[in-house]
């Protein structure tokens, strides 16, 4: 019986992540400087043995990494040549006909990324006791581990021209800068407190978070459909979490406070872009991603010297002696910079439904694949509560312009 009951929920599993997948690349992309791109076989740390974690495995998961994240900025240098973005376009008849393959290599790399991630994070974190370990700590040094990477490509031969900011321009992205942080480690504390899979259901709801926000914070009126998209998102959270084995309320608080952050984060983003002759001192978006990493390490070192400082002595002896913290931390570093630069680069290159589609396949995948990978709970009332909410993000996303076309 347990067999069979396993069998079909990784079969509900598996469907419901292929379907949401094959819908968000049904549909027919923007062409405009399409890239293509290729991927490294990806090595990872598998948590059903002890001996996967030893320092020779998460080398090579920190390599591959490397080599991701390297492939994320090459892609960024390649975007600007609109005529090899043409010759690498595939369109005509067959089984591809209508299909952008240089676009669905950007999309899978994005995933695979974001998967990358939260495998390699959450293995890092229940080398040192999840919650109990040191969340802030390691969710500060990916940020500090990414910034050095994107400082490398400034000072790499021909790898990426530098920024010509402004110390004003600094300031006004700080508030960026600090909800960046702050959703990065709200996030991670989350995972450390619960499972994966119920974080990433509860972060699902961020829209519920940014319409309250921009309805009576930024003064942007959010529509009255959008506003009846929003129980079914936070019902679908409620399903989901009524019978989560590894449910928490410090997992599920810090998983709101971190769709706080990123709603404000948002928001902020949209007012920062509005600098007049920003975007030019920017040069491109690996390079903002980069300050603002920058900028959000240096504003979390406070809270880790406060949280977990009074342990950083235990942290840097586990960091020496534990290989399966010090190469899954260094992975997800590298994964976490890499998946955030190929995820804004892709999304500029579709249009709203598209993105929304495609957020919605993202979130499914991550899900399913990340519970299955780490022996997570997927009963059938998770997976009911979390295809509802996922689905009514999804109709939030798009009620505006159905409701148009009516």
């Amino acid at each position: 019986i347990d067999k069979k009951n396993n069998t079909m929920k990784l079969s509900i599993s598996l469907t419901l992540a292929l379907a949401t997948a094959a819908s968000a690349f049904a549909l027919t992309p923007n062409t405009r400087g399409h890239v293509a791109t290729s991927s490294a076989s990806p090595a990872f740390i598998h948590p059903s043995h002890n001996r996967a974690l030893h320092a020779n495995h998460g080398v090579d998961m920190s390599k591959t990494a490397l080599r991701s994240a390297a492939s994320a900025s090459a892609m960024e240098l390649n975007a600007v040549e609109d005529s090899s973005a043409t010759a690498l376009r595939s369109r005509g008849g067959g089984a591809l006909g209508g299909l952008d393959i240089p676009l669905l290599t950007y999309f899978a790399l994005w995933y695979l990324g974001n998967y990358y991630y939260n495998i390699t994070n959450k293995l890092a974190l229940k080398a040192t006791g999840g919650a109990a370990g040191f969340p802030m700590t390691i969710s500060a040094l990916q940020l500090g581990i990414g910034s050095l990477y994107g400082l490398f490509l400034w000072l790499a031969p021909d790898a990426r021209e530098k920024p010509s900011i402004t110390l004003d321009d600094v300031i006004k992205m700080l508030p960026v800068a600090f909800c960046y942080a702050g959703a990065h480690s709200a996030s991670v504390f989350s995972f450390s407190a619960g499972s994966v899979s119920f974080g990433q259901i509860v972060k699902a709801a961020e829209p519920a978070f940014a319409a309250v926000l921009s309805q009576f914070v930024y003064n942007k009126p959010v529509s009255k459909a959008k506003w009846l998209c929003l129980p079914i998102v936070i019902g679908g959270v409620i399903l989901a979490s009524v019978n989560e084995l590894d449910f928490a309320w410090s997992a599920l608080l810090s998983a709101c406070l971190a769709n706080v952050f990123a709603a404000v984060r948002g928001n902020e983003n949209k007012k920062l872009m509005e600098t007049e002759g920003l975007k030019d001192r920017l040069g491109s978006v690996g390079n903002q991603l980069c300050i603002t990493s920058i900028l959000g390490f240096l504003l979390s070192i406070p809270f880790v010297l406060w949280k977990e400082g009074g342990k950083l002595g235990q942290f840097v002896e586990s960091f020496k002696t534990i290989p399966a913290l010090r190469n899954n931390m260094i992975a997800s570093a590298l994964w976490f910079y890499g998946y955030n630069e190929l995820s804004t680069m892709t999304l500029k290159k579709t249009n709203a439904v598209t993105q929304s589609v495609a957020n919605t396949a993202k979130r499914v995948i991550v899900i399913v694949g990340v519970a299955l990978v780490l022996g997570e709970s997927l009963d059938f009332m998770k997976l009911l509560g979390c295809g509802i909410g996922i689905g009514g993000v999804f109709l939030y996303s798009i009620i505006d312009n159905l409701v148009k076309k009516d």
